[in-house]
């Protein structure tokens, strides 16, 4: 029996590469508000281990009592704000998908392996990738997209992957995640799904070691790949080993 019934990608990143999008956003609404925070590539690199845009604001804010008169309720203005910005910044053109998406999407249709979309940010923000990305990727034929307004908690807690399986009527072993980020790896661990890290630029300094399988983009996979190390999990499960974790660097 073919064990893989789902793909489902997580995080924006693992669509596409927008993190420095969302960087300046995030600046731009500062400076829309008339503060004097700004985040460097570095510090925002740092602020990912944190997962969702509010949780960071609220992390920046908190680390510094010169911060401190910033007010939960300003914070949520400050994302909206930030993601009026990064619609815009996402329209202007040029994203395209990560290397081996549009390829491992395709391959998931012909196959009629289900495909999700598991994230832990809004649907404004998904609608904004939706549309630059139209025609380049057939997001009609997702089975299910999860954002924030679906769960209770955002990731590491695997509320978003509990529900995504629920939507797509599987259990977490017939079902491969993939990731960007070891907060958003350990909400598909948490779910019992097997995670294959794909990190982006923003992430290559970050620990996968918890990753069932790393690789540098999706293009050393394919459907096939992923199909066999879901089925050599599963074999190894079944005779009560532990499979290892492989990871493969990136190319420098």
């Amino acid at each position: 029996m073919h064990p893989l019934k789902a793909v489902i990608f997580g995080a924006i990143g693992t669509i596409a590469e927008t993190s420095d999008l969302q960087r300046q956003s995030f600046n731009a609404a500062f400076a829309e508000a008339g503060l004097d925070w700004h985040w460097s590539a570095a510090v925002y690199q740092d602020l990912l281990y944190v997962n969702g845009g509010q949780n960071r604001l609220r992390l920046w804010r908190d680390t510094d009592p010169a911060r401190g008169n910033v007010s939960d309720a300003a914070i949520a203005q400050l994302h909206n704000a930030k993601t009026r910005h990064y619609a815009h910044l996402v329209a202007a053109g040029g994203l395209q998908p990560r290397p081996g998406v549009a390829a491992l999407v395709a391959e998931c249709i012909a196959a009629n392996v289900k495909l999700a979309w598991c994230t832990s940010t809004s649907m404004d923000n998904v609608a904004s990738i939706q549309k630059a990305l139209a025609g380049q990727l057939p997001f009609e034929r997702f089975d299910t997209v999860v954002t924030i307004d679906k769960i209770s908690r955002v990731k590491p807690a695997p509320d978003a992957y509990v529900y995504a399986l629920a939507q797509l009527g599987i259990q977490a072993s017939e079902a491969v995640a993939i990731e960007d980020s070891p907060v958003s790896m350990a909400a598909a661990k948490a779910a019992g799904v097997f995670c294959i890290a794909a990190p982006g630029a923003a992430m290559q300094n970050q620990d996968f070691s918890g990753a069932d399988y790393q690789v540098s983009d999706l293009t050393s996979l394919g459907l096939p790949g992923i199909h066999g190390l879901l089925k050599a999990r599963l074999e190894s499960l079944a005779v009560g080993s532990k499979t290892p974790t492989h990871r493969v660097a990136a190319p420098v």
